[in-house]
């Protein structure tokens, strides 16, 4: 064997194999998040696609991958490209990779491993990491909650689970993983990412959809979600609050997990939508 392909089978990068969980599959655990006073008031999150090295105005928030995957993806293939970045901010939440129903089962397998990796090799550098839970159908729920401490700080989002763009919500799906999830896991305290269903049982911490990814992101914390008009495009706004690449609400930039097509088409609210305008 030539030492350049020693270097290349023995490098980290290829076996990963420095955060050793349990069982058989190994799954690498993320540390519980160790609270400090003040972490869970009138929380905020940022896309990690929105954050940056120069970013002054909202190192107060928690980073989320509640993204399509390809806008980061890079912290697996590079994990110390953006260390420096993320150790800014108040803590960060473990990517979200995909699980979404139609994928292969090892694909599934292997997400939950990224997203664990990443939390575990996040908090060995110091960073203050919070466990993102998905899952997929009941057959991914012997692996999807592994890697995660009882009792530990989670953070889940219904926004794809949720109605919206005249598709049907995906709460069933929604509800069996997080019941699951509150049976497996304990939480202490779970991070929603959007408005909760009514059934979520548990110590939830809701965080406002609108507040945290609204075209403008700015520092003035004493938002009302009326007063979030200003923003749109075509108004005028006299705040002066610091502002960076809007996002694309209703776009492509936030996903979850569910189908990958989404919900059901909601196609009464579409011939109605069509009727009105048949009628203009």
């Amino acid at each position: 064997m030539t030492e350049e392909n020693y270097n290349y089978r023995t490098r980290q990068a290829l076996l990963r194999n420095q955060f050793p969980g349990r069982g058989k599959l190994q799954i690498p655990v993320i540390p519980k998040f160790q609270e400090r006073a003040g972490d869970f008031n009138d929380l905020l999150l940022i896309g990690f696609d929105k954050t940056h090295l120069e970013d002054q105005n909202h190192l107060d928030r928690m980073v989320h991958f509640f993204l399509y995957d390809y806008h980061f993806e890079r912290v697996w293939k590079n994990p110390d490209s953006d260390i420096e970045k993320l150790a800014r901010y108040r803590a960060v939440l473990s990517p979200d990779f995909s699980m979404y129903l139609e994928m292969a089962p090892v694909m599934q397998l292997y997400n939950v491993f990224l997203n664990r990796w990443c939390g575990a090799y996040w908090a060995s550098k110091g960073i203050r990491v919070i466990p993102t839970v998905n899952w997929g159908d009941e057959s991914t729920f012997d692996f999807c909650f592994e890697g995660i401490e009882k009792g530990s700080v989670v953070a889940v989002s219904t926004y794809m689970a949720s109605e919206h763009d005249n598709r049907q919500d995906q709460k069933d799906w929604f509800m069996a993983g997080y019941n699951e999830m509150l049976r497996r896991i304990e939480p202490e305290k779970i991070i929603c990412y959007n408005t909760p269903f009514p059934e979520m049982q548990g110590n939830i911490v809701y965080v406002d959809y609108e507040r945290s990814s609204w075209k403008y992101m700015s520092y003035e914390r004493g938002f009302r979600k009326e007063d979030l008009d200003t923003f749109k495009i075509g108004s005028t706004s006299s705040q002066n609050g610091d502002t960076i690449e809007p996002y694309l609400i209703g776009g492509d930039t936030f996903k979850g997990g569910g189908s990958a097509y989404g919900g059901k088409w909601k196609w009464r609210d579409i011939i109605e939508v069509q009727r009105v305008n048949t009628q203009k």
